[in-house]
């Protein structure tokens, strides 16, 4: 399946639909932009990306998760943890997802900070092997999603992961304030849209908050057997440590 091809470099589960708008999510704002909003994000650009994605090894970010087939609660994975992991370079961390309800063990994920922007792959066990012997001079994105780009201004989007069956725009959506068990967060809010071309989508969405990084996400993927089937994931933090 072309599915299968796109479910790579973020930080969630494997198996993140289609028709219906989403409404706005539990516990936060509107999602249409006010005045506050607007002059909030006129502040964003001069934001550095390492305020919203915190890059120290040591940090760890708790979730709690559920998940549903066809809006039907299928949740088996209940909580997440992340932990972040010295690499190489100063500028990069492995990223170490565990669930302790579930003896799998993911595929950890590296993540990568450019001047411009925040860059994630799967990791392969050190910086250089994510480029499979890609030439020396060689883009430095290849391989990787761009999970976040300067300057962060409402409206802002880029291109996301190339798959064969569609393409996917990532975009910065708004600002939300989010009442999660972890506190209260101003957020940025971050959403892919994925255009299939049997006219299908799905959307991911992320929430980043200043110091401390994601605190929520709602992920949803469209696959066929059978039948088309929509499977969602959401994950709010509920505890965050530092070193």
């Amino acid at each position: 399946m072309f599915i299968k091809s796109i479910a790579v470099g973020l930080l969630l589960l494997s198996a993140f639909s289609a028709c219906t708008p989403q409404p706005p999510p539990l516990g936060s704002t509107s999602l249409a932009p006010s005045r506050t909003q607007q002059l909030k994000a006129q502040t964003l650009a001069a934001d550095t990306l390492s305020r919203y994605y915190p890059m120290t090894p040591g940090l760890q970010w708790t979730y709690a998760l559920t998940q549903s087939q066809d809006d039907q609660d299928n949740t088996r994975f209940k909580t997440m943890t992340i932990t972040a992991e010295a690499e190489t370079l100063p500028t990069a961390i492995i990223l170490r997802r565990s669930y302790p309800d579930s003896n799998i063990q993911p595929r950890p994920s590296l993540a990568r900070r450019l001047e411009d922007r925040i860059l994630l792959s799967h990791y392969e066990g050190s910086l250089m092997s994510t480029f499979n012997g890609i030439e020396q001079n060689a883009s430095p994105t290849i391989g990787f999603i761009t999970a976040l780009q300067a300057p962060l201004s409402i409206g802002q989007s880029w291109s996301g992961r190339a798959f064969t069956g569609g393409s996917e725009t990532i975009s910065v959506a708004g600002i939300e304030t989010l009442h999660l068990p972890a506190g209260k967060f101003e957020t940025l809010r971050i959403e892919h849209k994925l255009r299939y071309d049997n006219g299908r989508e799905d959307f991911l969405r992320y929430w980043y908050a200043p110091e401390v990084g994601l605190v929520k996400m709602y992920e949803e993927i469209s696959f066929h057997t059978d039948r088309w089937v929509k499977f969602k994931s959401t994950g709010v933090l509920q505890h965050f440590q530092k070193p």
